[in-house]
């Protein structure tokens, strides 16, 4: 008994050092969070975070997720007339974007141990000049999703 205490007492204290280090790493990365930004950048280490754009001209966006889950919401949001991009980093852990079913969205970028996926409407079936938004995902470990 005295074994199994001290491995609960280890992973303990590992979580709460994780915990803490992720705390103060997001604290350091550059963010603006600001829901009227037409350029935001998140950061989500050890937790999770939960993120909706009301911007009226969106150009960029960018999520750093390690460890935890970001909730994007985009479904307020209107584009720049050229069109958007979305640059998510995920290393053992998930990011969720929310788009409008208006929008042509393209999802590019790397997946190693973990799946990016798209659920949006058909773009053969909208306009020729639907707003665009280009999503690139590095996921390690994890999964990013993107839907309407």
């Amino acid at each position: 008994m005295k074994l199994i205490g001290k491995i609960i007492a280890f992973i303990f204290v590992v979580q709460i050092g994780m915990w803490l280090a992720g705390r103060m790493a997001e604290k350091k990365a550059e963010q603006d969070t600001d829901p009227g930004s037409e350029n935001f950048s998140l950061a989500t280490f050890v937790g999770g975070k939960q993120y909706a754009s009301s911007s009226e001209k969106l150009n960029s966006g960018a999520a750093v997720t390690m460890f935890g889950g970001t909730d994007i919401d985009l479904t307020s949001a209107e584009l720049d007339p050229g069109g958007a991009s979305l640059r998510l980093k995920t290393r053992f852990g998930g990011v969720k974007v929310k788009v409008p079913e208006n929008w042509k969205v393209d999802l590019g970028g790397e997946a190693k141990n973990g799946e990016n996926q798209i659920r949006v409407t058909d773009p053969d079936t909208l306009p020729e000049n639907a707003p665009r938004l280009s999503v690139v995902a590095d996921t390690q470990f994890g999964g990013v999703l993107v839907t309407n």
